[in-house]
């Protein structure tokens, strides 16, 4: 019989979402020095299956939904980007992931179903790894992500409620399915760094609310509220040293607020980061995970399905433009071997605009900060407004790339 793993709440809940305004499918795509060797990849695909199992899964449903093991052969799309499927799952042999390159690319994206986007990360890291015969340890833990975390005693450490941001209809937005303008923007980490040490901060606490200040830059002083919420993806792994497969994050709503206008930046800078270190704290980190699975597993548990993909698009169209106002995730740097980091000239990650109209995804790539912009806002001087207040500050970004970009998403019958 074939092996079957258990699914959590944040893993059964992009199998819900699935075909709704809120589905989400990370993209990450590496440019190498010399042209892509076929055979290298596939066997390196193949070795980095055995380390994590869960992507060498399809999904079954029997009474519920697993990951179940299968030995399909698997095969690569020889495109670029722009041309590749935008639909895999039923087409890829019942794997939940793609991987398409051309000459120097390889673009790898995956349903958030097997893991969140450290589990991504790790999975498509030990495919570069092994790609350039590195040998990668890999640690396999699959215990289940926030249920592992689960405590309801523990009440945590008060937090400031933040306000909500502005509304939706204050920021008009395109309406275009599943592609939205993406920009890429890259800038030497130790500018971040200079600015993050001077306000005793981090990166996640400089560019979330110097991309708000941004933002406010196009809302109307005419309306009553201008704040800007965002949602900062918190990877619960490392404050718990806690290590899964499964997917283990939460979200922490930081709001940018008029009065924050009259302040140094450094002040401001100081007090995301003091939000960010309270939020990350390990009895946090355990109310807000047992808070999610309560929230969750109501509705990822309701019978017949047909019932809860009702109910969960009504949520869905509903939390799109009222959770926040974008999403800020910053997966940190890359720690790959020497040998591994001279095979590739660049490396980016996006993701699309599940919350609200806007996604910023963060890396740090080989001392350079590349920083993928997904947007549908109408005002498209957002980007040049982000980077005058950036270079103020002495944080250069320069423009690498801006294009159309659509995500592709996991499409299969039994779903």
């Amino acid at each position: 019989m074939k092996k079957r793993y258990q699914l959590g709440v944040m893993d059964l809940y992009p199998i819900a979402v699935n075909k709704t305004c809120m589905e989400n499918s990370p993209l990450f795509k590496v440019q190498f020095v010399e042209k892509v060797d076929v055979k290298r990849l596939y066997d390196a695909v193949k070795r980095a299956l055995k380390d994590h199992p869960l992507f060498a899964c399809t999904i079954v449903y029997d009474k519920k939904y697993y990951l179940e093991e299968i030995d399909n052969d698997f095969s690569f799309y020889n495109v670029n980007e722009e041309n590749r499927p935008l639909i895999y799952g039923d087409d890829t042999n019942g794997y939940l992931w793609q991987i398409c390159y051309d000459d120097y690319h390889v673009v790898f994206e995956w349903c958030h179903a097997i893991s969140d986007g450290r589990g991504g990360f790790e999975f498509f890291t030990s495919i570069l790894s092994y790609y350039f015969n590195v040998e990668k340890p890999v640690e396999v833990n699959l215990d289940l992500g926030l249920e592992s975390l689960y405590d309801k005693k523990e009440k945590g450490i008060p937090q400031k409620k933040q306000p909500n941001g502005f509304k939706a209809k204050h920021m008009p937005y395109i309406k275009r399915g599943y592609k939205t303008d993406c920009h890429i923007l890259k800038v030497p980490m130790k500018e971040i760094l200079t600015v993050s040490k001077k306000n005793d901060s981090s990166p996640a606490a400089v560019l979330p609310p110097l991309f708000s200040m941004a933002i406010r830059k196009s809302l109307s002083k005419k309306i009553k509220n201008r704040n800007v919420c965002c949602n900062l993806i918190i990877d619960c792994r490392a404050p718990m040293k806690f290590k899964t497969m499964h997917n283990c994050v939460l979200s922490k709503k930081i709001t940018y607020i008029d009065k924050y206008d009259n302040l140094d930046f450094s002040l401001v800078s100081t007090i995301y980061r003091s939000l960010i270190d309270l939020a990350v704290q390990p009895e946090n980190i355990v109310y807000e995970a047992t808070k999610m699975v309560n929230t969750i597993k109501p509705l990822v548990s309701i019978r017949p399905r047909f019932i809860q993909k009702f109910l969960v698009n009504i949520v869905t169209k509903s939390m799109k433009h009222t959770d926040c106002n974008f999403v800020f995730t910053y997966l940190g740097k890359m720690n790959l071997d020497e040998k591994v980091m001279k095979g590739i000239n660049d490396f980016s990650f996006r993701s699309w605009t599940d919350f609200g109209e806007c996604n910023l995804a963060a890396i740090d790539f080989g001392g350079t900060l590349v920083l993928n912009i997904c947007e549908n806002f109408y005002n498209k001087s957002v980007i040049k407004d982000f980077i005058d207040i950036c270079n103020e500050l002495g944080i250069h970004f320069e423009i690498a790339k801006e294009y159309e970009y659509e995500q592709a998403n996991l499409r299969m019958k039994k779903l």
